[in-house]
């Protein structure tokens, strides 16, 4: 695949390669079971490929009786037999190298093996997840398996290895085909070889790694280990000569692909094969039929009488999308490591994943197809637009590791060159991994990798590294969360602003004035300040919150409904905002009392061409007084001897400030005061998706709404925001807010906005779960407010939209969704609704959606496809489909496939 993933079995790749580069074409279609023609090639001859008829590449499902609906949905399969190729029989020195070969399989050579082993289709991570292994897990915040300390993931997968196996041999025995167990075939071998012994006064040869089933010590035959493996005559080995190699080595330079000689018959046979085809042609299927009592359910009522019957619909297949031209990439990250262990390369693999979902957010991020140890790390970085991302754990003395070790030695070599010759600059971010307990050596690789950067050019993102603790987080989820909230907000702001906006000091510091050395800390910081400066400037508006449905709380599980009074401006359907919240007032001057400082005298820092904030304005629309200080190079200005470095880093900046007050080292001199103002964290944005209309107005329906709901003028919208834990803007902020507290905002474009522009008609499937109904809401009202407003004729059944909708929600969240939902079940705007609550089943949305019969609807009638919902969700919806995704493009939909994940 593009993104270097593999769609079938991995080590079967090269093989693949090597078929169809002699003319064998893949199916269109392409799975993860597809069957490889039979190649033969005998002397002095092209290779004849034959392919294999259905009836002959029996294949058998892998079901699970105990766990039916779990093992359905991996859809695992594996052939019938084990008919092995690629093998010669060896009798008295002479290799026969046609001699192909078949038996039956044991059950711990596919569970164990084939369908489990990470180097082949590695399953066990999707099995454990199916069976629930993980669901406690997922409780307490773990993303995926790979968060896991070592001890517990070694304990999941050895269930799912258990379930596996089981599964596999219950399969094949109903399927009547022939299989051994582990534990019979272990036995049997035992006795046979307990007999031979007797006999013959030796053991027989045996080879442990293909004897000794993975299964260990509860088998019998595992503890006698190996015995003399010599390899007696005759037998089945390896072919003298590999055949792919003879081929590239002895292949005729006059060679055409099979496909295209004259006598196709001759050099590619393809049996008759019977295809069957659906008979349906119609647009929906029979469950189309639109849930009116699901939408009943809500509030009790039902909707207007003649709103739930639908007709088969028929859609124009030479109708055309004008999709929005992509923004041509201008940010291109890429991700490195260095490590004696695996920590480091871990954190690198989940920065990896979330910045390819941030990639399918913000089309102009282009992120690398796979991470890289640091040596690999071409130098110089020249473009301006390249971003570096390094994970580095320390070795030794705080030495860099082996694998980075390269990286080292060739900027010692390059550095003076840099001096003389400044090249184009770059942007960077470094993540050390240290132990803190071990202090003289505490993330030493990570300054020396930081300096190497900023030596060649490299503007640091984030100011100085992050400084990762394995003392205080066992986890690579835990390691890399606080780092991903800062770098996050950072590459979404340079990614999405205009070229001229892009255009910062920092990048005028790095491209025409002196080199960022390590000790000009207040050059870097007044960078960011400034273009933080530059940004609240031109794009940020001021807005309000006029409410928040319920009250906050800070034991609420469920979503906040935000109404934003946003003066002056309009905004788009579909569009999204990004709010800057604020800190509070009162926070505010409590900072300007610890620093000693008056809120309204201007700061004495230029900031280049924007004017100078004031201290209070500073304090409340440039930092995060909820964040931790971003160094603490300032203290060297102050007696602060007795003060912990350790405590000071482990404080919030506001109770840092406080701290140093009460300590009696603030106030101090304005010098002094600047850098501590500099070192404080840079607040960065949130971004929500709108989830009103508009064109949305009440409607006469039986429903009573709020009018806080329903009443909006051009100058309010809402957003849904799922409240998190410490969360910046969904509690600190929200459970903090004075009525009508001020916040900063702008408006972005949203990729989801090109489904305005289908036909009505067009089928759309919506998947959304908790606050990820914002847009869909706004979807919904704006379709509401359009059908509300027409005349019977213009509202025919062919000109209605036709969405199915699929939520899942907490219960809680019920009276926020319902007054939309019934709305939209009223005026006809829904063509089916299909509602998940949190269940104590563990049943999800995307579980659903097989019995509705949505992957016959997208993959045969062209429905489009959106998705609102987590990264989890998201990835679900594509295995249900059966797609596989690869560079950003869902592979089968292509631009049919839209999602908004968070």
């Amino acid at each position: 695949m593009g993104d270097g993933s593999v769609l079938g079995d991995p080590a079967s790749v090269e093989l693949t390669k090597a078929i169809i580069g002699i003319g064998w074409q893949p199916p269109t279609a392409r799975s993860r079971w597809d069957l490889l023609p039979l190649v033969v090639m005998a002397d002095n001859d092209v290779p004849v490929m034959i392919e294999i008829p259905s009836d002959l590449g029996r294949q058998i499902h892998i079901r699970h009786p105990r766990h039916q609906a779990a093992f359905e949905k991996l859809d695992l399969r594996w052939v019938a037999a084990p008919a092995l190729a690629r093998l010669g029989f060896d009798i008295g020195g002479v290799q026969y190298t046609a001699a192909p070969f078949i038996g039956w399989f044991m059950d711990a050579e596919i569970g164990v093996r084939d369908l489990a082993d990470t180097f082949r289709y590695n399953t066990l991570p999707d099995v454990a997840k199916a069976l629930g292994l993980l669901d406690k897990h997922f409780k307490d915040g773990v993303e995926s398996l790979d968060d896991l300390p070592e001890y517990e993931r070694q304990c999941i997968l050895t269930q799912a290895q258990t379930e596996l196996t089981y599964a596999v041999y219950w399969s094949y025995q109903q399927a009547k085909v022939s299989m051994s167990d582990t534990l019979t075939a272990s036995m049997k071998w035992c006795r046979y070889d307990d007999n031979f012994k007797a006999k013959n006064g030796y053991r027989l040869p045996a080879d442990p790694y293909w004897l000794a089933p993975p299964q260990g010590s509860i088998i019998p035959v595992w503890h006698r280990g190996g015995a003399p493996n010599y390899q007696p005559k005759p037998m089945i080995s390896k072919h003298v000569q590999d055949p792919l190699k003879a081929w590239e080595r002895e292949r005729p330079q006059s060679f055409v692909a099979a496909e295209q000689l004259k006598d196709p018959h001759r050099k590619i046979h393809r049996p008759n094969l019977q295809c069957r085809s659906s008979t349906n042609d119609g647009i929906l299927p029979a469950w189309t039929e639109r849930h009116v009592h699901e939408s009943i359910a809500l509030t009790g009522e039902r909707p207007v009488e003649g709103t739930n019957t639908i007709e088969a619909l028929t859609v124009d297949e030479k109708f055309s999308i004008s999709a929005i031209d992509p923004t041509p990439p201008r940010l291109s990250v890429s991700i490195y490591f260095c490590s004696a262990g695996t920590f480091a390369e871990k954190v690198a693999l989940k920065l990896h994943l979330r910045l390819r979902d941030l990639a399918k957010i913000i089309p102009s991020v282009s992120v690398s197809s796979k991470i890289a140890c640091l040596n690999e790390l071409q130098l110089p970085p020249s473009c301006t637009d390249q971003i570096v991302l390094v994970v580095a754990s320390s070795t030794g003395q705080g030495e860099v590791p082996t694998n980075g070790g390269r990286f080292i030695t060739l900027c010692d070599g390059d550095t003076e060159k840099q001096l003389h010759n400044p090249r184009s600059s770059f942007k960077f971010a470094v993540f050390g991994n240290g132990d803190s307990r071990y202090a003289a050596t505490y993330n030493g690789a990570a300054i020396t990798i930081e300096r190497k950067l900023q030596r060649l050019g490299g503007l640091p993102l984030l100011g100085s590294f992050h400084q990762g603790d394995t003392a205080l987080q066992s986890t690579a989820l835990q390691a890399l969360n606080p780092w991903w909230a800062k770098l996050q907000p950072t590459l979404q702001d340079l990614a999405t602003q205009s070229p001229k906006l892009r255009r910062t000091i920092s990048d005028d510091v790095c491209n025409n004035g002196p080199m960022l050395m390590p000790s000009d800390i207040h050059t870097e910081a007044k960078s960011r300040f400034a273009s933080q400066s530059q940004q609240l400037h031109s794009d940020f508006n001021s807005a309000k919150v006029i409410s928040v449905n319920p009250p906050p709380r800070n034991d609420y599980q469920g979503t906040y409904l935000v109404t934003l009074d946003i003066g002056h401006m309009r905004y788009n359907d579909m569009d999204c905002i990004q709010i800057l919240p604020v800190n509070a007032p009162a926070k505010v001057r409590r900072a300007l009392r610890a620093l000693g400082v008056t809120g309204s005298t201007p700061m004495s820092i230029d900031f280049a061409d924007t004017i100078s904030p004031t201290y209070s304005s500073f304090l409340t629309e440039y930092i995060d007084l909820e964040s931790p200080l971003q160094n603490l190079d300032f203290l060297e200005q102050l007696d602060s001897a007795s003060t912990s470095e350790e405590k000071l880093q482990s404080l919030s900046s506001l109770t840092a400030l406080e701290h140093l007050n009460k300590s009696g080292l603030l106030p101090t001199s304005t010098e002094t005061t600047t850098s501590i103002l500099l070192s404080l964290p840079l607040l960065h944005p949130r971004t929500y998706s709108i989830a009103s209309s508009l064109s949305h107005t009440t409607l006469p329906t039986p429903h009573p709404h709020p009018p806080s709901q329903n009443e909006k003028t051009n100058n309010h919208l809402d957003i849904l925001v799922k409240p998190l834990p410490h969360g910046r803007f969904s509690q600190l902020f929200l459970s903090s807010a004075p009525p009508t507290l001020s916040l900063r905002y702008r408006l972005l474009p949203s990729a989801a906005s090109r489904l305005l522009t289908l036909p009505p008609t067009t089928p759309l499937v919506v998947v959304a779960t908790g606050a990820g109904f914002a847009p869909v809401r706004c979807l919904l009202q704006r379709c509401i407010a359009l059908a509300s407003s027409s005349t019977p004729q213009q509202t025919r059944q062919n000109e209605k939209p036709n969405i199915f909708l699929h939520i899942g929600l907490k219960p809680t969240d019920l009276p926020l969704f319902a007054p939309t939902l019934n709305d939209a079940a009223a005026t006809g705007v829904l063509t089916s609704l299909s509602i998940t609550p949190s269940n104590d089943a563990k049943m999800r949305v995307q579980d659903r959606l097989v019995e509705r019969g949505v992957k016959e609807m997208v993959k045969e009638k062209g429905a489009w496809v959106f998705v609102c919902s987590g990264v989890d969700c998201a990835r679900g919806v594509r295995e249900v489909l059966g797609c596989a995704e690869e560079e950003g493009v869902v592979e089968g939909i292509g631009e049919r496939w839209v999602e908004e994940v968070f």
